[in-house]
């Protein structure tokens, strides 16, 4: 198979894919060799999600990166998150790479890969180098002998370094559900905060590639009703939803509700920011204000990326920002090299409700004073023509327009972000506003320039009845 037909797996950062169509054994023995070939790399980390093919991709991968001649630690079945730690904390690595379909149905299958310290490796830095790659051949060395192999456990490691955020915090006893939809997250909560005293009611612990459940995609809203659902009945404090690889978390809070990722990175910055003065934080471009208002009030810096989490990765290096939140809740720390953990996001939380945060008087004040639409995706028969032609009407209706990812305009009471999926055949917008109605009577006039097919129901039931 040439790198034409790999062109449908690799994406804008990382590499996704059905297995029926073709993601194989011998896929990933290639890339393994072209992955270390680009890195012109002496030793890498490789790990594992629990995908019924996770395991033998990742004996193909390390065959071909053995051939190469490079040293191999393998560590084994972990969360994305695990092998950003491993790289970061040892300088000896030259990259790492998981294999991984993150939140995606059983059936897929890819990889997510880093290179040295946790750089970013994307459409912009390297990975279409590393698909061009996977044609040549790549004959270094083919005495698989000279590539030494290894394995590890570094769950204990990455449990200290995670527990490290909780260090001197009286932690309240608070009662939390976790929902792992079988993914593994389950097994990570377990070993990192088994011992601190919570009342955890878990849901779906057991780790099984097929997801028998519900698909691990805890930022679709009918993956999270159970959940929601739950927390109120239980009279819980806090809900948890895991996504299928462990690198994002969704909170709930006592009432059922589900913030997107983007408030729920307000709340932190307000509570970093009273810690690290004069900081910076990487927001998404799709909306901000809320994260904005916190960033200003408290003293922050704030820098917007581009979506994608090997864009924030690129960002936070960039910038030495303290602190990152996207839309979809991957969120970002300096002190985790800079890349996205759900366990460390996870441990905040707890460290932020034992110093008084109270997360649904919190979001009340979001909720109200910033509304978003929620995202509402789009199929157009072409998606440049309709860029270009809401960019037209935005521009002459006197918008501030930005080009971060898509297009943005602002206005002084309402902003829209209009971007192309990096990942599917659809155009994103997203809106927030001062207050609801400003987002329905403007979602109107968006709604015909965009045109198309509407193929999702935003969260904001108001939009609901005009579709």
């Amino acid at each position: 198979m040439s790198s034409k037909n790999y062109d449908k797996f690799f994406h804008a950062y990382d590499i996704r894919g059905l297995v029926s169509e073709g993601l194989d054994d011998g896929f990933f023995y290639r890339l393994g060799k072209a992955f270390v070939y680009f890195l012109k790399a002496k030793k890498v980390c490789v790990g594992r999600d629990i995908r019924v093919e996770s395991q033998k991709f990742e004996e193909a991968f390390i065959k071909g990166a053995r051939e190469m001649g490079v040293e191999i630690t393998d560590i084994g079945q972990v969360a994305t998150e695990m092998i950003y730690y491993a790289v970061g904390s040892d300088l000896s690595f030259d990259g790492g790479a998981v294999i991984t379909a993150s939140h995606n149905p059983a059936g897929w299958n890819g990889c997510k890969m880093v290179g040295k310290q946790v750089s970013a490796i994307s459409e912009t830095s390297g990975l279409m180098e590393i698909k061009k790659l996977m044609d040549d051949d790549l004959n270094e060395d083919r005495d698989i002998a000279k590539g030494l192999y290894s394995q590890i456990d570094i769950y204990n490691e990455f449990k200290n370094k995670i527990l490290s955020v909780l260090k001197g915090i009286d932690i309240r006893p608070i009662r939390v559900v976790v929902d792992a939809r079988n993914g593994i997250g389950g097994i990570m909560f377990e070993k990192v905060f088994s011992n601190l005293g919570l009342d955890v009611i878990p849901m779906y612990f057991e780790a099984d590639g097929t997801f028998p459940n519900h698909v691990p995609d805890p930022l679709k809203e009918e993956n999270v009703e159970e959940i929601k659902k739950k927390v109120v009945d239980e009279k819980a404090d806090l809900g948890i939803a895991i996504d299928g690889d462990g690198d994002r978390v969704f909170f709930i809070d006592n009432r059922g509700r589900n913030p997107c990722g983007v408030y729920t990175g307000a709340v932190f910055c307000r509570y970093l920011l009273e810690e690290n003065k004069d900081e910076t934080i990487v927001h998404d471009p799709k909306v901000y204000w809320s994260m904005k208002s916190q960033i200003d009030k408290y003293g922050g810096i704030a820098v917007a990326s581009k979506t994608g989490h090997s864009f924030f990765k690129e960002k936070m290096k960039e910038t030495g920002a303290l602190f990152g939140a996207e839309m979809s809740s991957h969120f970002f720390y300096r002190d985790f090299f800079g890349a996205d953990s759900g366990m460390m996001t996870i441990a905040y939380m707890l460290k932020f409700i034992s110093q008084g945060l109270n997360f649904s008087k919190e979001l009340d004040f979001y909720y109200k004073n910033f509304p978003i639409s929620g995202e509402i995706n789009f199929e157009v028969n072409d998606n440049q023509t309709v860029l270009g032609r809401v960019s037209k009407y935005y521009s002459d209706q006197g918008g501030q327009l930005e080009t971060i990812d898509g297009i943005s305009f602002s206005f002084s009471d309402w902003r829209f972000n209009l971007r192309q999926s990096n990942t599917q055949p659809l155009i994103r917008l997203n809106m927030e506003a001062r207050n609801e109605k400003v987002i329905v009577d403007n979602f109107l006039k968006l709604k015909e320039l965009i045109g198309g097919k509407i193929v999702n129901l935003p969260s904001l039931k108001s939009l609901q009845l005009l579709i």
